[in-house]
């Protein structure tokens, strides 16, 4: 009964740690041109915000935040607001990000600054996001400030549209790496890379049920999944954790005497990244590479310009290699000896295996260890891919 006892405790615990609401000023923040203000946010209850992500970010820009902290560090800042953006306490009572305060300070205000700025903290299983709504005035009535407003504007036009340049480069280069069969694949080769993958347990979603092994993972039918399209919240972590070198490992989509599985997601994860439902928030900047076969709507990737396409037939043994030096996250159909894609990554730091059964259908994924490659009595030169001129 002690031990029973102990246990729920501990598991309240948990998940009272884990649960936090974003808190933001319901009224709008009135500001001159010119001017600085603190857009308040923090969340409640009140706990160190240092290890969580933290995303400002206007409507419609989740991927374009205005300032990006996590890992302990700011990470990325809009163009248009660098030099005149932090994270700033809202009050000198305040304790700043060690009391949960992840409140925005901007400065040299202008008329474009007006409108709703999004306030997004995650951590854990654990996110929830507020929108602040500032109204910019100009009291003055100066010719100055109304220039100074427009240059800015004209600068961050000209910024915008070198973004959006670079982001049409980025698309004609994901469709590049991430097209269709490309040639055919030397197994064996491929295999000598080969290393032995398991669930890491501890950091994985509670809902998913992994087996003794830690080498098969299914969703819980008890599972309530109450939103629509894919559970891109229900992923498992690899235990094992590569910074540098070539990896190779293979999953099993499908039963005997039964159709590849038809919802799945695979690929690498950067250490210590917190799951989300949201989609949006999964991306190459946030930590996540992988391929997604989601059912009818057909196979995707999350790079950011995410590539839509159908294989046919559906894999039934996927095989995988990270490239961690040439930064390069291959796919292969393993029953057919088929290359399926390359997705093109900057890696950093520590990344993971990532897995995601899917709940639309019961077949499970299986971890398999990899045969070792066969030796022969000349050390092949073949390389892992050969090009074939059928299927260029």
């Amino acid at each position: 009964m002690l031990s029973i006892t102990i246990v729920l405790l501990v598991n309240l615990l948990i998940e009272t740690s884990v649960s936090f609401t974003v808190v933001v000023p319901g009224d709008p923040v009135l500001a001159h041109v010119g001017s600085r203000v603190i857009l308040s946010c923090w969340i409640n209850p009140p706990e160190n915000a240092e290890g969580l992500e933290i995303r400002w970010y206007r409507q419609n820009q989740f991927d374009n935040p205005v300032l990006l902290y996590n890992h302990g560090k700011i990470q990325n800042i809009q163009e248009c607001y660098r030099n005149r953006t932090s994270l700033t306490p809202r009050s000198d009572q305040s304790g700043g990000l060690k009391d949960g305060d992840v409140s925005l300070r901007l400065e040299k205000l202008t008329f474009q600054d007006e409108g709703s700025f999004h306030c997004y903290v995650s951590g854990g299983t654990a996110y929830d996001g507020e929108a602040v709504e500032l109204k910019i005035t100009d009291s003055s009535g100066s010719w100055k400030a109304l220039f100074f407003t427009l240059l800015i504007l004209l600068l961050c036009l000209i910024l915008g549209l070198v973004w959006l340049i670079h982001k049409y480069r980025q698309k004609l280069t994901g469709k590049k790496a991430a097209g269709k069969i490309v040639g055919d694949i030397n197994i064996e080769e491929l295999r000598k890379h080969a290393v032995e993958i398991t669930i890491d347990r501890e950091h994985s979603h509670p809902d998913l049920l992994v087996s003794k092994d830690c080498k098969i993972i299914r969703y819980n039918a008890g599972y309530d999944h109450t939103g629509e399209g894919f559970p891109y919240e229900l992923c498992a972590f690899g235990a094992q954790r590569f910074t540098s070198g070539c990896h190779y490992w293979e999953v099993e989509l499908a039963q005997k005497n039964t159709p590849p599985k038809n919802y799945w997601l695979i690929g690498v994860v950067k250490e210590g990244t917190f799951t989300s439902r949201d989609r949006s928030a999964l991306t190459p900047s946030s930590g996540y590479w992988f391929l997604c076969s989601d059912g009818p709507n057909g196979f995707h990737t999350n790079t950011d310009q995410s590539v839509t396409f159908s294989l046919t037939p559906r894999p039934e043994r996927l095989g995988v290699l990270l490239d961690y030096d040439n930064g390069q996250l291959s796919f292969y159909n393993v029953s057919k000896s088929k290359h399926l894609l390359t997705i093109s990554a900057t890696f950093s730091g520590s990344v993971v295996p990532l897995f995601n059964p899917g709940v639309a259908d019961q077949t499970p994924l299986k971890i398999l260890d990899c045969p070792k490659p066969v030796e022969s009595a000349v050390e092949s030169s073949q390389p892992l891919l050969t090009n074939n001129s059928s299927n260029a």
